[in-house]
């Protein structure tokens, strides 16, 4: 009984409460659109009084032009100028004001064209002074226009007019209407109230039915949940044996490509001189392809061996990982006469074999990339940053922030997301050798880090892969 009481006092309340909500939203409505009425009619007011400024400002441009053909004083010319200065920022802010009234629009270019006129008048007359006397014909042509820019004024101001007497009409009419819409919102609210105390009983009545058919939904849905998770398994253990495959079958490769490598090698070395110049060719171009074969393997197999939970998060020293992996490149380095610069003293905390690899991708496709003609130049720096922006969200926390800056070719726009992706290369093989594997690499081990990456690059100035990852991981 406590429970059935519980009940018809919880509908009741939400009845209730719906009701006052919408009471609020369509008074809200009806006062919103009364300020939108009265908005209009000072709009109205606005528009008049630009007008009224416009001509004053031309007037006093055009009194000022005058004293300067008079005296000659430059002070006249400053003026005038000032004036036809501050006319421009009239002019626009009247076109913004205007720019839902068709009418005045079509005013306004007539306006514009007058103005324009009348401006051009008054820089020729100052300019023509000098000359010796203005004739009179001249200074008629200039009252004219002005004649005709006040005709027009007030043709516009006689428009706003027109609009304003509607406008006011209709805010008279909101002004009246709006309280008494709020007492028929009130009695009705009343009355939905009344009918929803009676139609209570009728909906407790049916609650049984309800609650059974709740269980029965939950039920089901418990056994959607428990089929969904089996596939989950199921797909998550094809993923395992999907990966192992990939590993197993790109490590089983390697042993027969070294031997046709061996055995190429060896009727390179027995046969060389028994070659045709065609056939030699024939034969590197095979060793050259088994050699980018070879690559593409061991490219496949650092990819699948990526995984997070194989290896333990260390801290190690930034400087001195960066010191490593350059050690290792120093041939490369070397050969290409690369300089590298590192910033930053940090301890980090990775997964340092996975990390050195990242390393090792970023600074060799930061030297195979470079400009022709041009010294590579390797920046690679770290920094701790309390918040991280990516793709117009805001991450905040503590971050590692590496980034590997080079002066190298750049990258197009609308190419710098596709670059991350499995075998995606955006030159041929002759120009710039590569797998198309590395970064997909390099994104998955930060992947692995919790982190993600993104790229800043122009053609022809550089890039930069950016590289952000939590300070805290492991424990």
């Amino acid at each position: 009984m406590t429970s059935f009481k519980s009940s018809r006092i919880q509908l009741i309340f939400i009845i209730a409460a719906a009701l006052l909500l919408l009471l609020s939203v369509f008074s809200y409505l009806r006062i919103n659109n009364l300020t939108k009425t009265s908005e209009w009619v000072n709009h109205t007011t606005l528009v008049k009084l630009q007008l009224n400024n416009i001509y004053i400002s031309t007037y006093e441009a055009e009194a000022d032009s005058r004293g300067f053909v008079l005296t000659k004083d430059p002070i006249y010319l400053e003026r005038m100028r000032h004036n036809l200065f501050v006319l421009d920022s009239q002019k626009v802010y009247l076109r913004e004001l205007i720019k839902d009234n068709f009418s005045q629009r079509q005013n306004f270019r007539k306006l514009d064209s007058i103005l324009n006129k009348r401006v051009t008048f008054m820089k020729d007359i100052v300019n023509d002074s000098p000359l010796g006397k203005i004739p009179k014909e001249r200074w008629l042509k200039g009252r004219k226009i002005m004649i005709d820019l006040r005709s027009h004024v007030n043709h516009m101001v006689t428009e706003e007019d027109m609009q304003y007497k509607l406008r006011n009409k209709t805010l008279v009419e909101q002004t009246v209407l709006t309280p008494l819409f709020s007492i028929f919102l009130t009695f009705l609210s009343l009355l939905i109230l009344v009918t929803s105390y009676l139609i209570i009983f009728r909906e407790l009545r049916i609650s049984n039915q309800l609650k059974t058919d709740l269980e029965s939904s939950r039920q089901h849905l418990l056994e959607s949940n428990k089929s969904l998770l089996e596939k989950n398994a199921s797909l998550d253990a094809m993923n395992k044996e999907l990966e192992s495959f990939t590993y197993i079958s790109s490590h089983d490769l390697q042993e027969p490509l070294r031997k046709i490598q061996t055995f190429i090698s060896r009727i390179g070395e027995d046969s060389a001189n028994s070659f045709t110049e065609s056939s030699a060719n024939y034969l590197n171009r095979t060793q050259e392809a088994a050699r980018r074969m070879q690559n593409l393997i061991q490219d496949l197999l650092a990819y699948s061996r990526v995984k997070k939970e194989v290896f333990l998060f260390e801290k190690y020293s930034f400087r001195e990982l960066v010191n490593e992996v350059t050690e290792e490149l120093s041939e490369e380095i070397e050969l290409n006469a690369s300089k590298i610069t590192t910033e930053g003293n940090d301890e980090i905390e990775v997964i340092p074999v996975q990390f050195r690899q990242l390393l090792i991708n970023l600074i060799s496709n930061a030297i195979k990339f470079k400009a022709e003609g041009v010294t590579p130049k390797i920046k690679v720096r770290h920094e701790i940053v309390d918040h991280v922006s990516l793709n117009d969200e805001t991450q905040y926390g503590t971050f590692s922030k590496m980034t590997v800056s080079d002066n190298g070719i750049g990258i197009e726009p609308q190419y710098q997301k596709r670059i991350f992706e499995v075998f995606q290369r955006l030159h041929t093989k002759e120009e710039y050798s590569g797998t198309g594997v590395g970064l997909a690499i390099v994104k998955k081990i930060i992947e692995n880090h919790n982190g993600f990456i993104d790229i800043e690059s122009k053609p022809g100035k550089g890039s930069s892969f950016i590289v952000y990852w939590p300070i805290t991981l492991a424990g």
